[in-house]
């Protein structure tokens, strides 16, 4: 029988060369892996860019950030709501001094009607002509309440732009730190521009309000009022209606009027709750009695002194209570503000969650394509793969076949009968 023809000793080379490469390149790396032990250059871990579980990791981030933010809205809402009742309690706590103090200047009044009272008590004499005018902004020290402390400020400027029409260039004083922001931002940078004097006058917004804070601010505005520097104060505040409406006010504070001294929208209010939602109500405050005053009543002192003495606590007892009332409005903006926050959060976290979903679904969908596409083609490329091996050329043959032939040694295309008696040879003929 003639020998069969070997094969080309080009495959024989290249499959050399492969394995040599491939071993050269193991070795090398682990000789680079030792140097970078002992100080020679570090090799950096390769970045997995193969996505693990079918998850958007960024995504799955930005879920998280949104609950975490709708969490802490929700408490900042919570804290406005209790500060609120506290802002409540001041008022009905400052309530009673008020009235007693406006019945009292009431009476006095009446005692002596008729007597040139007004022209004598400099709280109380009213110009002929304005020439000068003092506004207070009480704005609030925070954010994050919405829309409050801009709709202050922009009444503030359109009230400007009121008195410079009519020639008058008026003083600011300032209550807050977002009222002092919006002097050097929106004050400066109004167009047209506007006319006012702003000296330095500033109180910040005190968190918990007291007698003393509100006396601090009402001594100020009462010199800037006796020492002639402004014929008139104004002061435009929040004025609180409900937890959903607050509404910029200007309210003019000097010089008092002897008759009608307190304000004739003047109310409070009280929060409860109802079906488990907080609720406002309001109740209209009816004008303090007068005081009846004997008339065989013997004065220690003459009574424009004693008025004189009154009138700034009464002053003092308004301006607490507008710093109570702005401080209202403040916390009910802030809770508005901080549910719709909280709402948003929620939404945007559920959409995203859908979204995530979505493309986890697809993820996984794709991934089961794959591996069925893959069991599909092994399948159908099973019968390709060539004869199966035989009893003498198996898995234990075919390595030692491969070295003969990197050694170069030639090899049949076709596998030689086996040796061993006929009825073996007849027996692998039969397979």
């Amino acid at each position: 029988m003639a020998p069969a023809p070997s094969r080309r000793p080009a495959l024989g080379a290249l499959v050399a060369g492969c394995v040599v490469a491939l071993f050269g390149g193991h070795v090398l790396r682990q000789s680079t892996e030792q140097e970078g032990f002992v100080g020679g250059p570090q090799v950096a871990n390769r970045r997995q860019l193969v996505q693990r579980q079918a998850v958007d990791k960024a995504m799955k981030e930005r879920i998280v950030s949104v609950q975490k933010t709708g969490k802490l809205t929700d408490a900042m809402r919570l804290v406005a709501a209790a500060k609120v009742r506290r802002a409540q309690d001041g008022v009905a706590k400052s309530r009673p001094f008020s009235d007693e103090l406006q019945g009292m200047i009431k009476g006095l009044v009446k005692k002596l009607k008729g007597s040139g009272l007004e022209q004598e008590l400099p709280m109380l004499k009213v110009p002929d002509k304005v020439n000068n005018v003092c506004i207070m902004l009480i704005t609030a020290n925070r954010g994050l309440c919405g829309a409050y402390n801009t709709f202050i400020i922009k009444k503030a400027i359109a009230r400007v732009r009121e008195l410079n029409k009519l020639g008058i260039s008026p003083k600011i004083v300032i209550v807050g730190k977002k009222g002092l922001q919006g002097v050097n931002g929106r004050f400066a940078n109004a167009l047209p521009p506007i006319d006012y004097q702003y000296d330095g006058k500033f109180f910040g917004m005190p968190d918990t309000i007291t007698a003393a804070s509100a006396g601090e601010i009402g001594d100020e505005v009462r010199n800037i009022f006796l020492s002639g520097e402004a014929d008139k104060v104004e002061i435009i505040y929040g004025k609180f209606y409900s937890l959903l409406k607050n509404e910029a006010t200007i309210r003019s504070m000097l010089p008092l009027s002897p008759v009608g001294i307190e304000a004739s929208d003047d109310e409070t209010f009280t929060m409860t709750t109802e079906d488990g939602a907080l609720k406002v109500e309001k109740e209209k405050v009816k004008a303090a009695k007068t005081k009846e005053i004997e008339s065989d009543v013997i004065f220690d002192q003459e009574p424009a002194v004693i008025l004189n003495s009154m009138l700034p606590l009464y002053l003092n007892s308004q301006l607490l209570s507008l710093l109570f009332d702005a401080q209202a409005s403040e916390l009910s903006s802030r809770m508005t503000a901080m549910q719709a926050a909280t709402n948003n959060a929620k939404d945007l976290s559920a959409r995203l969650l859908l979204m995530f979903n979505k493309k986890r679904q697809a993820a996984i969908t794709a991934e089961i394509c794959e591996i069925a596409a893959g069991a599909m083609c092994l399948e159908s490329s099973a019968s390709k793969s060539g004869p199966p091996l035989g009893v003498f050329d198996n898995e234990d043959t075919v390595g030692d076949d491969f070295l003969k032939e990197l050694e170069g040694e030639g090899l049949p295309d076709v596998p030689q009968n086996p040796e061993g008696p006929a009825d073996r040879q007849a027996a692998v003929a039969a397979m």
